[in-house]
């Protein structure tokens, strides 16, 4: 099945530079990428955070190394400037005729905000992050660009290498609060987060971006709803140390998903359906899980499809196989929403 032709979007995610040394961290970034690629997702997300290297070189390093892979970035605007961001884009376009998505993210760590003086509040945060995700589009699409707002200042800057219009990034805000739903409109731009039960994601009180929403979950599905059940159970322990670790970050988090999660009254053991918190709890990973059998995690995913989510961020597979059976039980939910997407 074409996903893409049926309007979803799915990627994966490479995981994180931290505690791997330069071989080995590089042997599986791109290792994920091909596995992407193999697999037919669009690409994977590549995190961007003070303690992980440079986003943007992981970016570089896939794409030569790939054939159609697209790096999902996520972009904090204390990291580059506009234009940086823009002339990256165009860079990568001009020197391997190659797409970058951007995950624009306001900065969910107050450690990571103390390190670069950045003392904005929560919500003018995602106001600044308007006004710097209107100046990269304007360099994007081409001409000069002045712009005069509340955090940046621009005067007939332009890009000297533009990007072709099938090269442009498809672009994200992330975030659940209000006013990370509020940007993403403002900017006609599609929102992605880690969503709640499936129920409660596709309920009518529940607030949708009006230009397309998105979740990052991770996929666990086999035939057999035991198996898949005994793997994750596996891969992640309920171990109390890092039980101890997620409280330490909770505490830390100035962004509202994390508290979000972290409240949802869901028992350890996952009983009574597929959505199982675990791998987070314990620190393991930051979403969620659906864990079960392939139609028994289609049905969770069917649910996300009926409350507006079209684009499908994995979390960071162990193995080639993973990509294929999280992209079973997808093919699966797709078929069965009544009447297509």
């Amino acid at each position: 099945m074409d996903l893409a032709a049926s309007g979803v979007t799915i990627y994966s995610t490479c995981r994180s530079s931290i505690g791997y040394g330069q071989d080995s961290h590089l042997r599986k970034l791109l290792e994920t990428a091909r596995w992407a690629d193999d697999a037919g997702y669009r690409g994977a997300l590549l995190y961007s955070d003070n303690t992980s290297i440079d986003a943007w070189m992981s970016a570089q390093a896939t794409i030569a190394n790939t054939a159609t892979f697209v790096p999902l970035i996520a972009v904090q605007p204390l990291d580059k400037s506009p234009f940086a961001l823009a002339r990256a884009v165009s860079s990568l376009a001009h020197l391997y005729g190659r797409q970058v998505d951007l995950n624009f993210v306001s900065g969910g760590f107050s450690r990571d905000l103390r390190v670069q003086g950045d003392v904005l509040s929560h919500d003018a945060r995602y106001d600044r992050l308007i006004e710097y995700v209107t100046i990269v589009r304007m360099l994007l699409d081409g001409g000069l660009t002045s712009y005069a707002g509340q955090y940046y200042n621009f005067r007939r800057a332009r890009l000297t290498t533009p990007v072709p219009a099938d090269l442009l990034p498809t672009a994200y805000v992330s975030g659940s609060s209000a006013a990370s739903l509020q940007a993403g409109e403002s900017l006609g731009v599609g929102q992605l987060s880690f969503p709640l039960l499936p129920a409660e994601f596709a309920s009518p009180d529940a607030r949708k971006n009006k230009f397309g929403a998105g979740i990052s979950i991770g996929i666990i599905a086999r035939d057999d709803s035991s198996e898949a059940w005994r793997i994750a159970r596996k891969r992640f322990p309920a171990d109390p140390a890092g039980a101890e670790r997620m409280k330490l970050l909770l505490s830390a988090a100035v962004s509202s998903w994390q508290p979000q999660l972290a409240s949802v009254p869901i028992a350890d053991e996952g009983e009574g359906g597929a959505y199982w918190l675990v791998p987070f709890r314990y620190h393991h990973t930051f979403c969620p899980y659906l864990v079960g059998s392939y139609d028994e995690v289609a049905q969770a995913v069917t649910t996300y499809l009926k409350g507006g989510a079209r684009t499908f961020v994995f979390d960071m597979p162990q193995e080639p196989d993973d990509l294929y059976h999280t992209r079973i039980a997808m093919e699966r939910a797709v078929a069965a929403m009544d009447g297509g997407i």
